[in-house]
């Protein structure tokens, strides 16, 4: 029986743009997180900045601070997302045997639902590129009790094409977490607006905020409905962002302006499994358990 709800309806969605305090440790960072979901807004969908449990510029801590996902902090988070019966996304830093990777976790009332690895790490005065290996699939969607999420993580915002795949392949809502530095703020506001203008779909852009390590993270977070409209915007300071994502209203926009010719039920046949192609040939990847790709 299909996980996610029909077309029609609200998605109440809170966001965590969360800060980097002095002198946390990844454990006390991980705990005041669980701490603030538990005292979260009410929402069907709780997204996480990336890399929120290690902070994505602490790289000197990778190595040490890295897990396999199932025993690392995704296991609150499944607690958490059992106990309040809601969705919760974030990104966190994996260890696959030799290898590590920046993995999108999502978590339901029922357990793990998907991860995805990041596919295009960011080397721009970062060493990511350095210390994480690429997943090996191509865009993610992932099938949950608010609708069938698209996946993208912080630096994949800039291309139109991973983003037309998961609309492609039936993304309702796309769900970005981030660790956005301010000297790029106007790029993190304009791609986000634009990815949701052209797929026709909302997007949920979650940032970090204030100084990580070295780096000083924009924040302003982002809710944007399928026609690039802002619901909610933080500014710089940490705490919950919330809004409404109307699923009647993206559809009755899909439909009314058309872009995409093969419709939502070929789009669905394909998040299904059955063989239709998708565009430039590249792989559509299926909610994938932690275990997946050793």
């Amino acid at each position: 029986m299909a996980l996610y709800a029909p077309m029609d309806g609200l998605v109440t969605v809170a966001a965590l743009q969360l800060d980097y305090k002095p002198r946390e440790t990844r454990a006390m960072r991980i705990d005041r997180v669980l701490q603030e979901l538990d005292r979260a807004p009410s929402a069907d969908l709780i997204v996480l900045p990336e890399l929120w449990d290690v902070g994505y510029f602490a790289f000197d801590d990778y190595m040490r601070e890295a897990q396999p996902i199932e025993e690392g902090p995704a296991l609150g988070l499944a607690n958490v997302a059992a106990s309040r019966g809601c969705t919760i996304v974030g990104t966190v830093l994996e260890r696959d045997n030799e290898r590590l990777h920046n993995t999108t976790v999502v978590v339901g009332p029922h357990g793990i639902a998907g991860t995805y690895r990041k596919h295009r790490l960011f080397r721009h005065e970062s060493r990511e590129g350095e210390l994480l290996s690429p997943g090996s699939t191509g865009p993610a969607v992932v099938e949950t009790t608010v609708g069938l999420l698209g996946l993208a993580t912080c630096f994949e915002l800039r291309f139109p094409e991973h983003f037309a795949t998961l609309r492609q392949n039936a993304a309702d809502i796309f769900v970005v977490p981030a660790a956005w530095p301010l000297a790029r703020l106007l790029h993190w506001r304009t791609l986000v607006q634009a990815r949701a203008i052209e797929g026709q779909t909302p997007v949920v852009a979650v940032n970090g905020t204030g100084l990580c390590v070295d780096v000083e993270l924009a924040g302003c977070s982002l809710i944007v409905d399928a026609r690039g409209a802002v619901l909610a915007h933080a500014g710089r300071s940490p705490g919950w962002l919330t809004a409404f994502i109307d699923r009647a209203d993206t559809r009755a926009w899909r439909t009314d302006f058309p872009m995409y010719e093969d419709g939502p039920t070929k789009a669905r046949d394909a998040f299904r499994g059955v063989d239709i192609g998708t565009p430039n040939d590249e792989p559509l990847a299926k909610p994938s358990r932690p275990d997946d790709e050793r």
